[in-house]
């Protein structure tokens, strides 16, 4: 039988074939004699060295690696592993009839190579095999010696890798606590490759939270902690290292590990551990305060266990050498460090101290309070707040009655009376804690007259946490606190904060959005303030009848309609029920009201509302109306001349904003309540569906809608808002409901279920529209026979998507059009219509004329709509989901698009007219060839640029997250061509343009002097006007993928890309016969221009490159004329000045600027002055921060 395994031995196959045979191979381990084992295990450690030599490994440095060179060297080391883990299982048979197992000396030699090669291979297959051979062993009854020693540590390491590996699980953890004793075996401080590898697996564990997390790794860590001082450091070492680096949540797990190993460890280590608690206890001390907050954090389980007499042995013991003198440092840190610390640990007496002796150190201690509340430092102040109030709270009981009033009084006449709000604010916190402490409620009955001013404080903390404090007194005291503050110096002071909270919002809102970082807004946060104001103003309100509710709604919304709008938008403390019933209370007040004679006029229809309006109006000119009316559609409301209807505007509209909000769901319960038949029967009964019908068309109807999201209506009524609502959305591109669109009658349709549909014909159209622009691009680059683009084909309702998959142009196909009028019309050759007669001609025009006014109706309308969709994220999936194809269709061609454009402006230099510049030159403008855009309407050019580049972010987003197959890289490229296509323009006479005296040309165009026929003026000022607007949309563009890092910016060229939008604009400025209009186009152009710039210069690649940024402040400058108001060039220079970080560089080009004629010589002096005016401000300032 021995012959065989040797001969078995030496080759690998039949070393396999023997180790498969399992039960076969136990038979020949029962046969053996203990020579022939030792002979076996002789044989194979000899051949197993021949298979593991250096020469046949390969050792990687760069990945610090270590493996076989030939799979079948490592192959032979996995069998021989399974020759020995049989030889294992057979001696757990034989063990039974032995006291314990001694392995033979030969096989000791062998296991000893295995063990090493095993720790040199990067092998994880090897590792773990070996692994189940060490378990098996340990498990036998090994006799004690060095060897069974040796195993037994093995397998602890071969545990802890197991754990920290990437694949560890939690029984690997798990059976660590269960060998644990085995690290007894281990040689604490004596430096060989077992212990040091022990002491780095134990310190890699510390950086593993699925280790250290598991509360039998903890108890493992703290048990390994307590066996040795060299251990017990080597751990510390990297404890404290962790705990300044790691995530502040986790260092509660730490905090257990060293609370832990404290409580259990053997007597002989407690000096060494009681030691390291005070290192702890010095760096909580003496860190700078974020670092000592978390060293605080680690020892904050013994202060929450003082109760335990030992504990607070070991208290006293660390902390009464050290607290004292820390207290009263001259470094205001380490005092408020201290202060921190000493909150906690209060009052630091020696629990074996006699009665007498006891009562000297609480003196100490309370002196030390007292001593704290005079500190100077406000953050010192703000801890021994904090810590008095905590002191109070905690041991009201054992404190005297003395020292309560007097700590009381140090609290309240003191700290709240002081300057510093961060004080008086951990004070408001302090005071909400102890609210709760029920022995301390009729305390609150005397303090609060004292501190009920608090409720108009300056800082908005200190005013938020107070009124919290009042609500929780009020729930804990069933007392109304709320009846002893002045209520109008409360009303006054919530409605400001609403206000301005809004106005907060907003800024972050915009401030945050270029840089898309949205985590920065916390609505919860800003939030925050206005629902406790909400919810304790409601506290007064709720408590009485239903009748009495609505008086003391009323009457604060008629003194302050914003804050009871607010009430009923943040109030959580009404039921639902209670909620209804006020509503329905409410909403029959403002029919009655509005019914009422004076109130008539605010539910007059829009044709009767016209009439009236004339006769009220007065002396107000064609254009003042005009104004107001377009003021009208944008704002969403009307504004009357008469104050006393505007006041009843707001009032009743506020009044049915509050129903509506009333009426809507806080929450999923509150959902789930109004489906309920109770509920939907009493809206039934008690909103009357004629109101609704009623104020259609009127002034108030876009506030009756607003309740309709919360209503169920019968089907004619349904009917009848239905056929108004589609009116309304198909007359979009009428531009004067937009508002009550977007507000009202979007979210109606979304809820009925009726917006897929419209969505649906206006995704069609627009398909079909940007099929027929882009058929345009070769036409136009000939010219048409008009020199007018045709409009995009005629698309009915029930007109096919036609485009909805991508591949044809739906602007070619019958398919399109309605019948009579298609696109074969549009295809008639020019002999052809020679051929028509004279009055068939006419028609035919006359036909044309009304086609294409159809449809560009249809366009707007559709460009518009889909404009408003996208802005919501709840409609988005109308679009995507449904529409893939239509959206990314719309998106590739409008680049291409744009893309084409820039690149034929581009191609040849820009040729203004030259007798535009200047009457003494003569007129060739004939003989000049315009580059015909295909969009000219501006109307159009922003619907399209807005529809371009919502789709490009949010469908990018959409696809990138579903997964679907769309190429956007080749449309990054296209905006960065475009970029480099708009640097790249040449102007012929550009110095010409750039110096033309605009005032000259105003006096000649006063005069009637100037060059130019009227309708030239009025084809070229509508083709750069048409340019100008492409580019300035083109930068909305350019911002979204540079800030979301799609497209660098390496290679742009930004300041010939800035001089050539305000050249386009210097040339509209002087074709353009409406002078206000030039100007008001030129200073859009330039506030739109310093924000790109402002947003450009600020990103990283820049930071260096002061001389890029300069160049282009420079171009900037010379191109900002005497129209814009100081404060605006005053704005940019302070904003310029904090984007820019080398100062001194900056300062010096501006005082070069200021100085430099040659530059600017050309430059009205107004412009100059303007300028200088603000680079002296700008240098001022750099000279006060010198002094």
């Amino acid at each position: 039988m021995c012959q065989e395994i040797l001969k078995s031995i030496n080759e690998l196959a039949e070393l396999k074939l023997l180790c498969k045979k399992k039960a076969d191979l136990l038979n020949h381990f029962q046969s053996c004699k203990s020579l022939e084992l030792e002979k076996i295990w002789t044989c194979l450690h000899k051949i197993l060295e021949e298979h593991i030599c250096p020469e046949k490994l390969n050792y990687d440095e760069a990945n610090s690696t270590l493996l076989f060179k030939e799979e079948n060297d490592r192959q032979y080391l996995l069998t021989c592993i399974s020759f020995v883990l049989t030889y294992m299982q057979h001696l757990e048979t034989v063990e039974k009839k032995r006291k314990y197992t001694q392995m033979e000396e030969s096989f000791q030699a062998l296991f000893y190579k295995l063990t090493e090669i095993q720790f040199m291979l990067s092998d994880k297959e090897v590792r773990v095999q070996f692994g189940k051979c060490l378990l098996h062993m340990c498990e036998l009854n090994l006799k004690e010696s060095e060897f069974s020693g040796r195993v037994r540590i093995n397998l602890l390491l071969f545990f802890l890798w197991k754990g920290c590996s990437i694949e560890g699980k939690t029984a690997d953890i798990s059976k660590l606590k269960k060998y644990k004793d085995f690290c007894k075996y281990i040689k604490w401080g004596v430096s060989e490759r077992t212990t040091d590898s022990f002491y780095v697996l134990c310190s890699y564990a510390l950086n593993l939270p699925k280790f250290y997390e598991n509360p039998d790794g903890k108890a493992f860590l703290s048990y390994v902690w307590s066996q040795s001082e060299s251990i017990a450091f080597h751990l510390f070492n990297k404890f404290v290292h962790n705990t300044v680096i790691l995530p502040y949540d986790n260092i509660t797990h730490y905090s257990q590990v060293i609370y832990s190993t404290w409580k259990n460890c053997p007597d002989d280590m407690r000096a060494t551990l009681e030691m390291q608690i005070q290192y702890l206890v010095h760096f909580a001390l003496k860190c700078p305060i974020k670092v000592a907050a978390r060293f605080r954090s680690l020892l904050s389980i013994f202060h929450t266990n003082k109760g335990d007499t030992n504990i607070n042995r070991l208290i006293f013991k660390i902390y009464d050498p050290l607290i004292w003198r820390n207290l009263m440092s001259p470094n205001w840190k380490i005092r408020f460090n201290a202060t921190c610390i000493f909150q906690h640990i209060f009052p630091v007496v020696d629990p074996c101290v006699k009665s007498v002796n006891y009562l000297q150190e609480m003196e100490k201690a309370y002196s030390a309070l007292f001593e704290l509340s005079e500190d100077g430092n406000a953050c010192v102040l703000q801890a021994a707040a904090k810590c008095i109030c905590y002191v109070l709270n905690e041991l009201w009981e054992i404190i005297n009655e003395e020292k309560r009033i007097t700590l009381l009084d140090v609290v309240i006449n003191k700290l709240l009376r002081g300057k510093h709000d961060n004080v008086k604010n951990e004070v408001i916190i302090g005071l909400h804690e102890m609210a709760k402490n029920k022995k301390m409620n009729q305390h609150f009955l005397h303090l609060f007259n004292r501190i009920k001013h608090l409720i108009n404080d300056k800082c908005l903390r200190v005013r938020k946490n107070f009124v919290h404090l009042i609500i929780q007194l009020n729930n804990h005291m069933n007392i109304d606190f709320f009846n002893q503050i002045d209520y109008n110096d409360l009303v006054k002071r919530i409605t400001k904060d609403f206000f301005t909270f809004n106005i907060q919002c907003c800024v972050k809102k915009l401030s945050c959005m270029k840089q898309e970082n949205h985590e920065k807004i916390n609505n919860n946060e800003i939030c925050d303030f206005l629902k406790m104001s909400s919810n304790l103003i409601t506290h007064s309100i709720w408590i009485c009848d239903i009748k009495e509710q609505a008086k003391k709604c009323i009457n604060l919304l008629n003194e302050y309609p914003a804050l009871m709008i607010c009430v009923s938008k943040f109030s959580t403390n009404w039921k639902l029920t209670d909620r209804y019933k006020l509503a329905s209370v409410l909403f029959e007040i403002t029919n009655a009201k509005l019914r009422e004679d004076e109130n008539s006029s605010l539910l007059m229809e829009e044709s009767s509302y016209v009439d009236w309006c004339n006769n009220t109006r007065g002396n107000i000119t064609i254009k003042e109306r005009k104004g107001k009316e377009e003021t009208d559609s944008i704002i969403g409301y009307k504004i009357w001349n008469d104050p006393n209807l505007n006041r009843k505007y707001v009032r009743y509209s506020s009044l049915l904003i509050c129903v509506a909000n009333f009426l809507k769901p806080k929450n999923e319960e509150e959902m789930e309540l109004c489906g309920s038949e109770e509920i939907q029967d009493f809206l039934k009964l008690h909103f009357a569906e004629n109101y609704f019908l009623n104020s259609i068309n009127t002034a108030m109807q876009p506030f009756y809608f607003k309740l309709l999201k919360y209503l169920n209506l019968n089907h004619d009524d349904y009917l009848v808002i239905h056929k108004y609502g589609r009116k309304e959305l198909n007359s979009l591109y009428t531009l004067k409901n937009e508002h009550t669109c977007y507000n009202f009658i979007i979210p109606l349709f979304y809820k009925w279920g009726l917006l897929n549909a419209f969505v649906k014909k206006h995704m069609q159209f627009l398909n079909v529209s940007i099929e027929f622009i882009f058929s345009q691009i070769d036409t136009n680059a000939k010219g048409t026979p008009d020199n007018i683009a045709a409009p995009p084909p005629n698309v009915g309702e029930n007109a096919s998507l036609g485009g909805d998959s991508g591949d044809g142009s739906a602007g070619d196909s019958d398919c399109s059009g309605d019948g009579e009028r298609g696109c074969k019309r549009r295809r008639t050759t020019q002999p052809e219509k020679q051929a028509v007669d004279t009055m068939d001609g006419v028609m035919w025009k006359e036909s044309k004329t009304k086609d294409m006014h159809i449809n560009n109706e249809k366009e707007l309308n559709a460009l518009i709509f889909l404009s408003l969709i996208v802005k919501k994220k709840k409609y988005h999936h109308m679009m995507f989901k449904g529409f893939p194809q239509i959206v990314y269709n719309f998106t590739y061609k409008f680049s291409f698009f744009l893309f084409y454009i820039f690149e034929k402006i581009s191609l040849n230099e820009f040729v203004l007219p030259p007798h535009f510049i200047s009457p003494y030159y003569e007129e060739k403008e004939k003989h000049m060839d315009i580059i015909e855009l295909v969009l000219y309407d501006k109307k159009k050019i922003k619907g399209y640029m807005y529809l371009y580049i919502s789709f490009f972010y949010f469908f990018n987003s959409f696809s990138t997250q579903n997964k679907l197959p769309y190429e956007w890289d080749i449309l990054i490229q296209n905006v960065a061509k475009s970029i480099k296509l708009i640097s790249s323009i040449k102007f012929k006479n550009e110095m010409e343009i750039i110096t033309m005296n605009m005032q000259d040309r105003e006096a000649r165009n006063r005069d009637g002097d100037f060059s130019g026929t009227t309708e030239q003026r009025s084809k070229w000022t509508s083709h750069i006007f048409s340019i100008l607007h492409l580019i300035t949309y083109f930068l909305d563009m350019v911002e979204y993928a540079v800030a979301m890092k799609k497209l660098t910016i390496d290679d742009a060229d930004f300041n010939e890309f800035v001089k050539n939008i305000f050249l386009f604009c210097k040339c509209y400025q002087i074709v353009c016969e409406d002078i206000e209009e030039s100007q008001k186009v030129y200073c859009k152009t330039w506030r739109r221009i310093s924000t790109f710039l402002l947003f450009i210069l600020n990103f990283d690649y820049y930071e260096k490159r002061t001389e890029t940024k300069l160049m282009i402040l420079n171009t900037f400058f010379l191109f900002t004329c005497e129209t814009i108001p100081m404060k605006y060039i005053e704005e940019i220079m302070k904003r310029y000045t904090s984007v820019i970080k080398q100062k001194e560089i900056l300062y010096n080009f501006l005082q070069n600027f200021h100085k430099n004629n040659v530059v600017i010589h050309y430059m009205k002096e107004g412009q100059i002055n303007n300028i200088k005016s603000a680079i002296d401000i700008v240098l001022t300032q750099r000279d006060k921060a010198k002094k």
